[in-house]
């Protein structure tokens, strides 16, 4: 079977591409506008443009779409590789979507609950590329929609690696009832199997099924961010009150963004400075949204990562990089002096 994964390049399309080469079954062609994959067969593409999509889809019996970025790329991407798929007769789509389509819900939520818009951009983004895959399957082609918590791993920079920075810098610990919420995690080879039991799940044309990822063993924000630091060895745990976590997220986080934004304009990088708290993220930790993955476990047949072994991963990757960033800084600070 020839897959082409849009956003192969990214982390989780770069882990899929590894993990359906390593399939047997499956030959990967990564798609995406950046840097080609090592090792994997590669292919630049706009993911917007509908003609180029067709032309990268030409021979493909699937694609998988793992791209991320603004929403545009999101919505109108989707919008563009539907109209691809129809042209190219590309007849199956394993598309990524996200729990943010479940908007402000809480408690335990299923497959068939209603899309809410209203948490922002991002979440209308991802119910627009929803809509749009549906239009596919009433087109005759067949669906497969999953819909992973908070995607974590060695290698995760958003829930693992800025997480850890947080905690080392005191600005995270015990958010008390603000941190109260589930996390909904979910080990990103978790997902890549997901993805893979997707494209030989045995379908009808013209069929949607869609799926929650989220391992049941994933633990409340709290209990996370204590287990991390304590791996880490970002000790002692700080309680975090909840005015110094608002302080955070609405007066130094927009700021800290747009310096982010302009040193990224320059082709500067940005590890000198703080990491920016973006003010969703405190919503996201004291909702008490909790995916019900059982359809998930039962029709791909999935085994969890357990936490346990999850954090150990993660600490051991995070650690790993802090040793190589201070030995390179040691290093950069040396050649400034003469010998």
């Amino acid at each position: 079977m020839r897959v082409l994964v849009l956003g192969g390049s990214g982390y989780v399309g770069s882990r899929l591409c590894a993990m359906l080469r390593d399939s047997g079954w499956a030959s990967p062609v990564s798609g995406s506008s950046r840097s080609r994959a090592a090792g994997i067969e590669s292919v630049r593409v706009d993911t917007m443009d509908a003609a180029a999509l067709a032309l990268a889809l030409d021979g493909m019996d699937a694609v998988v779409n793992c791209v991320a970025g603004s929403a545009a790329a999101i919505s109108q991407g989707a919008q563009a590789l539907v109209q691809a798929c129809i042209t190219a007769k590309c007849p199956r789509i394993v598309h990524l979507s996200s729990m943010a389509v479940y908007g402000t819900l809480e408690g335990a939520v299923r497959e068939e609950a209603p899309s809410d818009p209203s948490l922002g951009w991002y979440a209308r983004a991802k119910c627009e590329a929803e809509s749009h895959m549906a239009a596919f399957a009433r087109a005759g082609g067949t669906v497969v929609t999953l819909r992973p918590g908070c995607v974590w791993g060695p290698g995760s920079e958003l829930w693992v690696g800025r997480i850890a920075r947080f905690l080392r810098a005191g600005r995270l610990g015990d958010l008390g009832a603000a941190g109260d919420g589930w996390s909904n995690l979910v080990h990103v080879d978790d997902v890549c199997s997901s993805v893979l039991a997707a494209l030989r799940l045995p379908q009808p044309q013209g069929e949607i099924r869609t799926y929650n990822l989220a391992a049941p063993d994933s633990p409340r924000w709290n209990e996370y961010f204590v287990d991390l630091a304590l791996a880490i060895g970002a000790t002692p745990v700080r309680r975090i009150a909840p005015l110094q976590l608002r302080i955070d997220a609405l007066l130094a986080g927009p700021p800290l963004k747009l310096a982010q934004l302009a040193l990224a304009r320059l082709g500067l990088p940005s590890r000198a400075l703080p990491d920016a708290l973006p003010p969703g993220l405190l919503g996201l930790w004291e909702r008490h949204l909790w995916l019900d993955s059982t359809s998930a476990e039962r029709d791909l047949d999935l085994r969890w990562t357990p936490y346990t072994d999850a954090l150990d991963q993660c600490a051991a990757w995070y650690l790993h990089q802090e040793d190589y960033t201070a030995k390179t800084s040691i290093a950069l600070l040396g050649s400034d002096f003469p010998h």
